[in-house]
């Protein structure tokens, strides 16, 4: 915090430095109030535990994971290393920001599962039913009847949308994490 204060503080004295022609005053402080702003925006960033992995939807936070495939399990505990868990959108919109991102023909693990209790799937973030699912057709099917976890799945010119796959195979994955607030 004592960081963010001094850096803040320098900023300011920069733009409001005596000694500014007063024909510059309102041009040449338009930029460097631009460059404060800027600056605060990469330490508030920072000091939420952001970076440029992740971007903001409403008051959560979003990371996608598509330089290593890992099981469901893995992205699991990645998830919680990084702050968060694995990603549960609660409704289209966050589904669709989520969407925009994503590199088809690939698979993405969310943090929904039936693990507990086969055809009950429950968020693991909150442990209760997972309230927004929005399914490939046909599914969940449990094929096999070892398909537990849910990911996000593209299939040839279709939309991402929810499968149940085997919790063991190796997919990237998505956090999502509460922002904090700066007061």
């Amino acid at each position: 915090m004592f960081k963010l204060v001094s850096l803040l503080l320098c900023m300011l004295i920069a733009v409001c430095l005596p000694g500014s022609s007063s024909s510059d005053s309102v041009s040449g402080n338009a930029g460097r109030l631009d460059k404060v702003e800027s600056q605060v925006a990469v330490l508030q960033s920072q000091r939420e535990g952001g970076s440029d992995n992740f971007w903001k939807i409403g008051s959560k936070s979003f990371y996608i994971e598509e330089n290593q495939k890992v099981n469901w399990h893995s992205a699991l505990n990645i998830c919680h290393e990084l702050g968060g868990h694995l990603a549960d959108p609660d409704n289209q919109q966050e589904l669709n920001s989520i969407k925009q991102r994503l590199t088809r023909g690939r698979h993405y693990w969310l943090g929904i599962s039936d693990l507990a209790n086969e055809g009950l799937f429950l968020s693991q973030d909150t442990g209760k039913r997972a309230t927004f699912l929005r399914w490939i057709y046909g599914e969940p099917n449990n094929y096999g009847n070892y398909e537990h976890c849910v990911e996000l799945k593209s299939q040839q010119e279709r939309p991402f949308l929810m499968n149940d796959a085997p919790c063991g195979l190796k997919s990237y994955f998505i956090c999502e994490k509460e922002r904090q607030i700066i007061s």
